[in-house]
Parts: C-alpha cells; sequence; structure tokens
C-alpha cells in the first residue's frame, strides 16, 4: 500500500463576511473565482473550506476535480452548500492517496488523537462528494471529540481513479480506506459512519466481514431514487442511524417500521440532505461514535 501525504492548511477562519473574503483572497491569489468553487471550496462549508480550496487550486490548476452531475438529488447538495459558514478555531487536514488510486483527506485533531473515524459519502451519480458539506460536518465533529477523521472519494468522483459501478466494487474503495486507516493508526480503535449511499456501503462492506469498533449511519433511505419502497439489507440490531423526519427517500416513521430493532435519532424538520442541521447531525454521530468507542472522548 503506496500512500503521499501533502500538507493542505492549518489556518485560523477569519472574521467577517466569509464570501466576500473568499472572493477577495482568490482574485489575490490570481485563482479565479469559478476555478476556486470547482476545487470545492464548500468542503466544511466555511472560510476554513475556502483556504483549503485556494490552495488545492493553486497546487494543481488548471484541471479541477471531476464531479459527479445530474439528477433530483444534486439539487439538494446545492442547496445544502448554500448555508451559512460557520466560525471555527482552526483547520487542519491532510491531504492523501489511498493505494494511489482514491483521492483522500485526513481532518487531524488539535489533541493527541485517540481513534480513527473512517466516513464514506453520499451518491456519486448525484452530486456525492467527499466534500459534501454534511460529510465534512461529521468529520469536524469527530475531529473535535479528539479523532482522526478519514473522508476519500469513492472510484471515478474527484481525484479519484476507476469508474463507477453501481455500488459494486465502491465496496472495495471503502475496505481500501479502511484498511487505510488501520495502517496509519494501527494502535488506535476504528469508527466506521456512512452517509446515504455511504451507509450501504458501510452495510455491505459488514456484510461480507468487515470490522469496525464503531458503527454510526446516516440517511438510510428505504426507498430508490423514483421513490418506490426498496429492500434494505440485513441492518444488524442496535445500529445506530440518524433520519431524518421529512427524508423524501424514506420518512424517520417509515425507516422505523422497516428497522424497529435499529436505534433511531430524529433530526426534526429536514429532509434527505439536512439543510440547517448537518452541525446537529455530526454531533449526534459523534455522540454515538463517544459512546461506543472504547476510548475517552476529549469533549466533556
Amino acid at each position: 500500500m503506496k500512500l503521499s501525504f501533502t500538507r493542505i492548511a492549518h489556518r485560523p477562519s477569519r472574521d467577517g463576511n466569509a464570501a466576500a473574503w473568499l472572493g477577495a483572497t482568490l482574485l489575490g491569489a490570481g485563482v479565479p473565482a469559478a476555478t476556486g468553487l470547482a476545487a470545492g471550496v464548500t468542503d466544511d462549508g466555511g472560510v476554513e473550506a475556502a483556504w483549503q480550496a485556494i490552495i488545492v487550486v493553486r497546487a494543481n490548476a488548471p484541471s479541477a476535480p471531476r464531479r459527479a452531475t445530474g439528477g433530483r438529488m444534486s439539487q439538494g447538495y446545492t442547496a445544502a452548500r448554500s448555508e451559512g459558514f460557520p466560525q471555527t478555531r482552526e483547520m487542519r487536514e491532510e491531504a492523501l492517496r489511498i493505494d494511489d488510486r482514491l483521492e483522500a483527506t485526513l481532518r487531524v485533531p488539535d489533541v493527541a488523537p485517540s481513534a480513527i473515524v473512517v466516513i464514506a459519502h453520499p451518491l456519486p451519480t448525484h452530486g456525492g462528494t467527499m466534500r459534501n458539506p454534511l460529510v465534512a460536518a461529521i468529520a469536524r465533529a469527530c475531529a473535535e471529540h479528539g479523532w482522526y477523521a478519514l473522508r476519500f472519494n469513492f472510484r471515478g468522483v474527484g481525484e479519484s481513479a476507476g469508474e463507477w459501478t453501481g455500488g459494486h466494487a465502491e465496496t472495495d474503495d471503502l475496505a481500501a480506506a479502511v484498511d487505510h486507516a488501520r495502517s496509519f493508526a494501527p494502535a488506535l480503535p476504528l469508527g466506521l459512519v456512512g452517509y446515504s449511499f455511504g451507509a450501504f456501503q458501510v452495510l455491505a462492506y459488514l456484510a461480507r466481514g468487515g470490522r469496525a469498533d464503531a458503527v454510526a449511519l446516516v440517511g438510510v433511505g428505504t426507498k430508490d431514487l423514483n421513490l418506490e419502497p426498496r429492500e434494505l439489507p440485513k441492518i444488524p440490531a442496535g445500529t445506530f442511524i440518524v433520519a431524518a423526519e421529512k427524508d423524501q427517500f424514506g420518512t424517520a416513521d417509515e425507516l422505523r417500521a422497516a428497522v424497529p430493532h435499529a436505534r433511531i435519532a430524529v433530526v426534526s424538520g429536514v429532509d434527505h440532505f439536512f439543510v440547517g442541521k448537518r452541525d446537529e447531525v455530526g454531533r449526534l454521530v459523534a455522540g454515538e461514535l463517544a459512546r461506543a468507542l472504547p476510548v475517552p472522548s476529549h469533549l466533556p
């Protein structure tokens, strides 16, 4: 397994209007605004991410990461990206590649890490990437608890090599990310999180014998993209799932009826994209991992 690391950013966030600051900084750095946006300024939905985008664009211009496009769900991801810019104390991330083929980023806490969490992103064909704002919020919450947070792009997404296989070989990508996490931090317990498509990949990974010390799922839909009922994979008893009250792919009540043996935390007033509530989701996920992981949390 070959690994390559590049420090992306370690900068404090800026006060004031984030959008104005980003525009001025992009222009000052000689980076067209459109290029900066294509590089993923919404990574963490905030000023921190804007700084990361500048570093990434200047390092990789003129090419921009490939983006999955189209479909009903992409509108929701776009809406989620339009939320406000949270101000956090600092950002520290490591860019890396897994097996020389998968683009990834490692969020590093400002204390000695006591665990590592792998986070799988939503559906690639409908805009899902590791820079999805909900995935980023989960990574941020994990780092605040004192854990590494590893996000990665499935094959064919962003700068990851390969092509979309409809969810079949993507399970191998998740397995590679978990293997990387274990090799990078062999002494630390491992948490596994998946959102939407990523949640189903986590279930597929576990079904074939994959292991994790703690698991949390978000947005497990009981309906497919055509809003038709779908057969759910086996979900182990006691599995923790964060559900949106008004999820168009299966409401929280519908999920509870379909999986009565799961532990379901409901986020009220939102649909599948959790717009306006992604930090709440991050806290719920991190809270579950803090309960299940055999390590103390950095937070009380």
